[in-house]
């Protein structure tokens, strides 16, 4: 006899609004009746212990709680844990700690009685398993968030970086990181394709809850990688339009060490010390030989005649080669300014936990002098306290607050560019009579010795920066909670210039009669928002909403003055000067003040039927005075939803999938106007006049990046994860300067809503426990990505940027552009065909004029012939030019490599541990400027030509062409790909046997380690390395090159 079937469930969003009704109704209920208890009920104890599933070792510093309740407690030393007056019958008990998989166990709590349960907690090696805080309503576990987050947690960072955010470097996929090399400087960031043409492709950055200035100059410099617990990377608009106008670059939560992960009553006191040196990898390859005149080891004139190296003269053109040893004694430039640095980390951390009240305070101090001899150091001192108080089970505040004061010894701008033209047989080091070095020891390169440069100029750099936030918690029951917060950031900044009187400088205004200069900037930020949430259940449909409002206040302040001819040397003060202005350059100008206003609404449902459909959706309304006054208020949302398919029962592949979950979002996030673009601006000309420069736009809005991100989750066995994602983001209304035609107002230009941008990332993050067992344990990692973007609509004229980008509809934010030598006879015009014969490609590939008959090898130096009306000279690189005589402008290369990947290993052997990154560039250029003005002194070790075939060599004039007069040309785009051992690390941790001389003094843990960063690189780049300028603008221009540093460290645990 058939029987019937039972009635079908309803649709999860069939339930979403009972169930919050419930809780509304729950929450007038509660607030109509405060004093209302609830009714007595028999309560009995849980006792038990938690171990690690690996190693059966006992876990501290567990949460325990009980479903339902507001009971929790968690677990000592020795893993055990207690909980009183825990309502008698049925009962879910959650056992959660950081890096392990939550765990539940079902159990039977007798009525003044006692129930004893056990747990074995896995550890949480996959990211995936994590609890994710960034984009969402409440922390929610990785497995049930249905879009990207990218995670590094501190056990992941064995070797602490020297800037906090290059901690993305080769773990997080999409993440494009281009370190600064001098210490001290601040890092380039990208998340997935870059989101605007002309503004920061930054992301918004929050530590422990402040949201970091704006206005800041490189805001990440100042930050204690030591500190960190963990950095969360929200990507892209589909995640972020949590933070609305400010998130279109993607987020970055970074969230700092705290007493609470201590066992329940547990000081800790912890003191590490590292230190070691820095040295200067993969040097430039400079000339060593010349093309003089040169007999009997010296130098002669053309009838053979000594003359001095001031008088001395250049071979005949047909045997101009650069082959010669100088006569006398030759140096090496490189060997002379650089010099192996020190570095040193060292840091004192308190932490405790005492139930209801737990704290960390952090004292550090990091030194580093780089690699250039007794110049462009820096030293940051720093401390943090973190506080957490629980007033009552259901009232907890916490506190967080950072700071740090650092001083940076700055450099001369063009100190790098003198470096690369000084001559080999130049002496930096010699002095003159006097006992000084040389101002410009080669009077034929025209240039000051960076050596007496760094010796006379005093450039420093000082920094305090403050990081401060409060949060309380009022969580009544267990589906209600109200949440504030309020953050505040000051920073301060003041450089200094200094040349004393007689000192000699290339800037003619100094020179001689000495000056100083001084530069202020304060920054300050407050940031301060509440929110309610609500959670409601109905059978298996939870749904969660949230409103929140927030504030946003910042401000900031820069002025600066220069003073020149010094009355009495040796006096830095502005009354010790003949005449006072302004600064002309540098960060400021004259004297700048801002102020920014953002208020924000913020509405949010979440919605999760069985732990398999999970449903997300935010709307945030911004207004802000960054907007025009006709456009103040700009709104954003997300939709996104997940499927749990691994949880259904009819999933396939069960035993293989621990977690199987196709996900999908899409959502908006924006870009704000900066502060001046919506005013009128004006300039000062050569004669002091005031000349109108930009007309102000009232009608600005925030560039609005929509993202939509489709990828699937899964984890294998709960050995394995893999995240695959693809994103494709479209940013309209990009902020372009355009220029206006002649009007009437005079102005010259002004900031627009004009053009589209359109980027697309696929990524993938593989992660593997290969080995978990007691006595070795093996985690690998893997991430990859390729990126794309390009400009689809460009309401403006194409134009160059930066030296040697190029904008325009149809071309990519890494374009290059310039002039192209000619490869073919077919890029040659007006060369008549049967004249085309005379031409052929070197063997370097390019295009020369060598006459007819004749081979390229054939030497006829010297030689030249005008064809079409255009004068070739033999051997000589030909420029591609139009029937006009113009150079013809085209792309000559393109900074957006084809992929990045990097792979992350760390093993253990018992005491012994290791830690290895590598990561690589595949595909991409760079422009190397630094090369190309060594071609203009003949300084490039390409002008050599000791070594290669008579046919072969070229003499200086071949290398004038290329040099072309410093125009951007296709000479210099070089390839950028890289292969890089960026981090390494070996530690030993101490045995109880040689621990035990230690344990006299209160040692409970001691390791020593050798660190190593930015050990290795292979690349094709000529130049000290290929990560140089921003992600964007791919340029070597004479930076401070990146450097290897190798340390010991010693840690002790009280």
């Amino acid at each position: 006899m058939p029987t019937a079937s039972p009635p079908a469930p309803p649709p999860p969003w069939r339930l979403a609004v009972p169930a919050l009704r419930l809780a509304a109704l729950r929450l007038a209920a509660l607030l109509a009746t405060p004093g209302v208890a609830l009714a007595a009920q028999e309560v009995g104890r849980l006792t038990g212990t938690v171990t690690d599933s690996a190693t059966g070792r006992p876990l501290g510093a567990v949460q325990i709680s009980i479903a339902g309740t507001r009971l929790g407690v968690q677990t000592d030393d020795a893993g055990r844990f207690t909980l009183a007056a825990v309502p008698a019958g049925a009962r879910t008990v959650e056992a959660r700690r950081l890096g392990y998989v939550p765990v539940t166990r079902a159990v039977q709590v007798p009525a003044r009685g006692t129930a004893t349960v056990t747990f074995a907690m896995r550890g949480a090696a996959l990211n995936l398993q994590a609890v994710v805080t960034t984009g969402v309503v409440d922390p929610t576990s990785g497995t049930r968030v249905p879009f990207t987050v990218g995670r590094v947690s501190a056990e992941q960072l064995p070797v602490p970086p020297t800037n906090a955010v290059e901690a993305l470097a080769g773990r997080v996929a999409g993440a494009t990181v281009i370190p600064g090399g001098q210490p001290g400087s601040g890092i380039s960031v990208q998340l997935r394709a870059p989101a605007s043409i002309s503004k920061s492709t930054q992301p918004l950055i929050v530590v422990d809850g402040v949201i970091l200035a704006e206005t800041t100059d490189d805001p990440t410099a100042d930050l204690n990688a030591l500190d960190i617990e963990s950095v969360e990377v929200v990507k892209g608009a589909a995640a972020a339009s949590l933070y609305g106008s400010r998130a279109a670059n993607g987020v970055l939560q970074i969230r700092t060490r705290r007493g609470g992960g201590l066992a329940d009553g547990r000081t800790q006191v912890i003191a590490r010390s590292e230190f070691g040196a820095n040295q200067i990898q993969n040097p430039i390859p400079f000339a060593q030989l010349n093309a003089f005149r040169v007999a009997n080891g010296q130098y002669v004139d053309a009838n053979g005649n000594p003359v001095s190296r001031a008088n001395r003269v250049l071979r005949p053109v047909q045997d101009r080669f650069q082959d010669s040893p100088f006569p006398g004694q030759t140096f090496d430039p490189i060997d002379q300014f650089f010099s192996a640095g020190q570095f040193g980390l060292h840091s004192a951390t308190v932490s405790q936990n005492a139930g209801r009240t737990n704290f960390l305070a952090t004292l550090s101090r990091q030194t580093s002098t780089g690699v250039i001899l007794d110049v462009g150091g820096y030293t940051r001192n720093d401390v943090r306290i973190n506080l957490d108080h629980r007033l009552r089970d259901d009232f907890t505040l916490g506190f967080s607050s950072y700071y740090s004061r650092s001083t940076r010894s700055d450099l001369d701008e063009d100190l790098f560019f003198d470096l690369v033209n000084m001559a080999p047989d130049i002496d930096l080091t010699a002095r003159d009579s006097a006992g000084n070095l040389n101002f410009e020891p080669d009077p034929i390169s025209r240039r000051p010795n960076p050596l007496y440069t760094i010796g006379t100029q005093d450039r420093r750099t000082k920094r305090n920066r403050f990081l401060g936030s409060a949060t309380a918690r009022y969580a009544p029951t267990t589906w209600f909670s109200l949440d504030a917060n309020a953050s505040y950031d000051r920073g301060d900044r003041q450089s200094n210039f200094f040349l004393d009187r007689g000192a000699r400088a290339i800037d003619q205004t100094f020179d001689r009669i000495g000056g100083l200069e001084l530069a202020n900037a304060q920054t300050q930020a407050f940031n301060g928002a509440t929110t309610a949430s609500l959670i409601g259940r109905r059978g298996d449909l939870t749904a969660r909403a949230s409103a929140r409002a927030a504030l946003e206040r910042e401000n900031g302040n820069r002025f600066g003055y220069r003073g020149i001819d010094l009355l009495v040397p040796g006096v830095r003060n502005l009354n010790n000067v003949r005449s006072r202005l302004p600064v002309s350059d540098g960060f400021l100008d004259g004297e700048q003040q801002l102020e920014i206003r953002t208020t924000s609404y913020i509405g949010s449902l979440g919605l999760d039927y069985g732990g398999k459909y999970i449903v997300d959706a935010l709307v945030r309304r911004d207004g802000s005075s960054l907007f025009g006054p006709e456009n103040r208020w700009a709104t954003f949302y997300r939709a996104s939803a997940s499927w749990r398919m691994g949880e259904e029962s009819w999933f396939p592949l069960k035993r293989v999938f621990t977690e199987f979950k196709p996900r999908l979002s899409r959502g908006t996030a924006g870009s704000r106007p900066s502060f001046a673009d919506q005013y009128e601006t004006y300039n000062i000309d050569a004669a002091g006049n005031l000349v109108k420069a930009t007309l102000g736009n009232t009608f600005l809005r925030p560039e609005l990046a929509t993202e939509t991100e489709g990828g699937v989750d899964m984890i294998i066995r709960d050995r394995f994860s893999l995240q695959l994602s693809y994103a494709r983001t479209r940013t309209t209304d990009q902020l372009l300067l355009l220029p206006l035609p002649a009007p009437a107002s005079g102005f010259e230009s002004q900031w627009q809503n004009a053009g589209t941008l359109v980027g697309n990332t696929f990524e993938g993050t593989f992660e593997a426990r290969m080995v978990a067992r007691k006595d070795v344990s093996w985690n690998l990692g893997l991430v990859a990505d390729r990126t794309r973007n390009r400009i689809t609509e460009f309401n403006r004229p194409c134009f160059i940027t930066q030296v040697v980008l190029w904008r325009c509809a149809g071309t990519t934010l890494g374009t290059m552009y310039g002039a192209r030598f000619a490869n073919d006879v077919s890029q040659l015009v007006g060369v008549p065909a049967e004249r085309r014969g005379e031409f052929q490609r070197n063997d370097e590939g390019l295009l020369v004029w060598t006459g007819a008959n004749r081979a390229y090898t054939a030497g006829a130096w010297g030689d030249t012939l005008s064809i079409g009306g255009r004068r070739y000279g033999f051997g000589l690189p030909i420029v591609v030019r139009d029937s006009a005589g113009n150079d013809v402008l085209g792309t000559i290369g393109d900074g957006n490599p084809a992929f990045r990947w990097g792979i992350t290993n760390n093993v253990r052997w018992r005491n012994l541990s290791a830690f290895v990154l590598v990561d690589a560039q595949v595909g991409g250029d760079v422009y190397n400027r630094t090369k190309q003005r060594m071609y203009q002194y003949y300084r490039s070790a390409d002008v050599d030509q000791a070594g290669k075939a008579e046919g072969d060599r070229k003499p200086l004039e071949y290398y004038d062409a290329l040099y072309y007069g410093n125009n951007v040309n296709s000479r210099f785009v070089e390839p950028g790909g890289f292969l890089k051992l960026r981090e390494l690390s070996l530690r030993y941790t101490l045995g109880s046997r040689a621990l035990a001389p230690l344990t006299r003094l209160g040692a409970r843990g001691a390791s020593v380690a050798l660190i190593g960063r930015n050990l290795l690189q292979f690349t094709d780049f000529t130049g000290y390395d290929p990560e140089v300028g921003t992600v964007v603008r791919r340029v070597d221009d004479f930076v401070y090159p990146r450097f290897r540093t190798v340390t010991g460290t010693v840690q002790l645990e009280f």
